[in-house]
This record gives C-alpha cells, sequence and structure tokens, in this order.
C-alpha cells in the first residue's frame, strides 16, 4: 500500500537527504544501505555504527528544511564521509583509551590529554570536511558555499572553529578531485523506473530496503506523523538524480 499522505507530509529536504542517501550507499557502500534518522534529539547530524556493523545516519530533520542543495550535499558528504572512514568506530577507541565515556569526562581531561584526546577528534571533522567537499564537487556543487553553515560554529572539544574549516575547505578545493559519480549515477539512472516510491514499513517487500525513519512526535506542515511510519526504497526504484548532477553525468558520458 503506497502512502501518498507520508509524501505530502515530509519536507523536500527530508526527500532529498534520502535520495542522496540511496546514491552515496551504490557508490560507496556496493549498495549496502545505511539507515537514516530524522529525529530532534541531535543538534544537526551525527553518525554511527550499530553491533552488526551497519551504518547509521540522525538528522535534524527542522533544522535541515531551509538548505540549498550545495549545503545539503556538503553536509550528506560530511556525515558519510564519516562512516567511509569508519570514524565512529574510530571515536570509541579513542574515548577508551582516554577514558571517556560522557561529555563530562571531556572536559575532567588533564590539559595535557584533553588537548591530545581533541587533536585527535577535530582531525577526524577535518577529514570529512574534504571528504565532504569531494562528494560536492563530483556532484556538481560548491563545496564552499557548501559549507557555509559552519561559520556560526564555534570551537569546542570535538570541533574546529568553524571559519578555519571553511578556509581549509577553500585552500584545499583547487587541488580536490571529486568523487567520479558517474558510474553509480549511471547505474541508478538505468534502474530507475518512476519517481520514488515510499510504503508504510509494515508492507515492505522483500526487494524494498527501509531507508528513512520519522522519530515520535515529529511534524511537518502541522501534522503529526506517527511513530511506526518509515520510508521505503525499493533497490529497482532508488534515486530520482539532483538536477545539479545530471549536468555532470550527462558532460561524462558524451566526453567518456
Amino acid at each position: 500500500m503506497n502512502s501518498q499522505s507520508e509524501i505530502q507530509n515530509t519536507s523536500p529536504a527530508a526527500l532529498n537527504v534520502m535520495q542522496l542517501g540511496v546514491l552515496f550507499d551504490a557508490h560507496f557502500f556496493n549498495g549496502k544501505p545505511t539507515q537514516i534518522h530524522f529525529t530532534t534529539d541531535v543538534d544537526l547530524a551525527s553518525t554511527w555504527v550499530d553491533e552488526f556493523g551497519n551504518g547509521h545516519l540522525s538528522i535534524n530533520p527542522h533544522h535541515i528544511q531551509f538548505m540549498s542543495t550545495n549545503q545539503l550535499v556538503f553536509l550528506l558528504g560530511h556525515e558519510y564521509g564519516h562512516l567511509v572512514m569508519e570514524h565512529p568506530q574510530k571515536t570509541v577507541a579513542i574515548q577508551a583509551e582516554f577514558g571517556i565515556a560522557s561529555v563530562l569526562d571531556e572536559f575532567m581531561l588533564p590539559p595535557d590529554k584533553k588537548r591530545d584526546y581533541s587533536k585527535q577528534m577535530r582531525e577526524m571533522e577535518l577529514q570529512a570536511d574534504l571528504f565532504g567537499a569531494q562528494v560536492a564537487i563530483g556532484l556538481g556543487q560548491d563545496p564552499v558555499a557548501g559549507a557555509s553553515f559552519l561559520l556560526s560554529q564555534t570551537k569546542s572539544v570535538q570541533h574546529p572553529e568553524g571559519t578555519l574549516r571553511i578556509q581549509k575547505i577553500k585552500s584545499a578545493s583547487n587541488d580536490l578531485k571529486g568523487n567520479d559519480f558517474a558510474e553509480s549515477l549511471a547505474s541508478v539512472q538505468q534502474t530507475l523506473g518512476g519517481a520514488p516510491w515510499f510504503a508504510q514499513s509494515s508492507t515492505v517487500a522483500e526487494t524494498v530496503h527501509l531507508k528513512g525513519v520519522l522519530n515520535p512526535g515529529y511534524t511537518h506542515g502541522g501534522v503529526n506523523i506517527a511513530s511506526d511510519v518509515g520510508f521505503a526504497v525499493p533497490a529497482v526504484l532508488t534515486l530520482v538524480i539532483l538536477a545539479g548532477a545530471l549536468p555532470l553525468w550527462w558532460r561524462r558520458l558524451r566526453t567518456g
């Protein structure tokens, strides 16, 4: 049973996030699905890996609804960069090394250990920034404009100051080679049979993997969406290609 009401009550940004997620699954993980959680429990977005090794992205739906395509592509590229470079697993190892079990533990570290801990954590953020920039370039987007939302970010134990991060992206952007999505885009395009198909999670068939989940109590347009509603994307109807990516894909096919 198709669930048109869920589509109507879902912001375009949330749909774009799921579409990008499917593309990145195909390109970086050989189609193995990552799970996207739309939840207000995170400030903006975060990634994690469960006990089975499956990647997860938690993203705040309220904070992305007014983002530009540049910003959404960079944000998702940054977060998937964490997964590709196995930063969630490395974070667990680093925190175990320093005895970190909570945010309070971070602030209670002695100055020398806090400096070493912070350096390792911030370095992963900078690595993910450059990864996100490569993704943005590969999809025909501007990585500096995409990272513009970082300007308001202040320095923390785990994150470098936002203006520094943008400076590093700007400095590296001329030398960065964008991810080549041509093959992934072509593969998805060949299997695309129309607009994405969505269904309630209870009706998901074997050919469908659950891609996005809304947390309890999330509302859009004044309509409350129940906690058991999910968005499902079938393997053969995975993605409507972003408008900004189509010209790049077409040019590469013509010049290839």
